[in-house]
């Protein structure tokens, strides 16, 4: 279980890199600076919080993993010329397997369960975002209410 934790982890590291490239270079959305602002402070607040599970568990991770940072701003890189509405259904697309994923984590957790329901409510949070985004709403304040209740832990 805490191998899956650490994997997750590492998603962390990815997710903040590959949001960082779409909020220095996406330039066909100009609302969407707030979005990808809160995206990567999703992203972040929650590799700060499995942070403490691992250093709990004395598990190794790194914050500076290039292998992750650089996939995340290359795979960046291949949508970042996406139309907003080509790149909102790509992006659900692309969040759905791991908001799935992630939620059977959490029901199969038999321990660090708080941690593996922070790792799917983050995941969720992003989906739900991109789906608001699909019907012209905005995201922004699903990833308001993730951060919220997280932070305070």
């Amino acid at each position: 279980m805490i191998e899956r934790i650490r994997k997750a982890y590492d998603g962390e590291i990815y997710g903040i890199s590959f949001f960082s490239y779409f909020a220095s270079n996406y330039q066909l959305a100009p609302s969407s600076k707030t979005l990808w602002k809160a995206l990567i402070q999703v992203e972040t607040l929650t590799a700060d919080l499995l942070e403490n599970t691992l250093n709990k568990h004395q598990v190794q991770y790194d914050r500076n993993n290039l292998v992750m940072i650089n996939k995340g701003s290359k795979d960046a890189q291949e949508w970042v010329h996406l139309p907003w509405g080509e790149l909102i259904e790509t992006l659900l697309s692309w969040v759905d397997p791991y908001e799935k994923k992630y939620r059977y984590w959490e029901d199969e957790a038999r321990n660090e369960t708080e941690t593996f329901q922070l790792i799917a409510a983050h995941e969720t949070a992003i989906y739900e975002c991109w789906q608001a985004e699909e019907i012209g709403m905005s995201g922004v304040p699903i990833l308001l209410e993730f951060i919220k209740k997280y932070n305070q832990k």
